[in-house]
């Protein structure tokens, strides 16, 4: 496991992947609506991109013991806990 993040790393960390994620979800419908071969191609691309980001922010969190997408029971302490910390912080 590599250093562990400050709070507001984590949280920045989990926000571009949560938004990462809804970008790839985006351009895979606007592909579809796309007219011109043109834009498909361009949108194309950009989901590539994304998808890319995606696999590389993913691996940053894994890497650091933050996010396991194939650990399920584990994940779900692990967000407690990341959601428990964060409400004493505003205590």
């Amino acid at each position: 496991m590599e250093k562990e993040l400050s709070k507001a790393d984590h949280a920045i960390a989990a926000d571009m992947l949560f938004e990462v994620k809804a970008s790839i979800k985006d351009l895979a419908a606007a592909i579809t609506e796309s007219a011109t071969e043109e834009i498909h191609q361009f949108l194309a691309a950009e989901l590539k991109l994304a998808i890319s980001h995606h696999e590389k922010i993913y691996s940053f969190l894994q890497d650091r013991g933050i996010y396991d997408a194939y650990n399920v029971p584990d994940q779900l302490k692990k967000d407690v806990h990341y959601a428990e910390r964060t409400l004493q912080s505003h205590e």
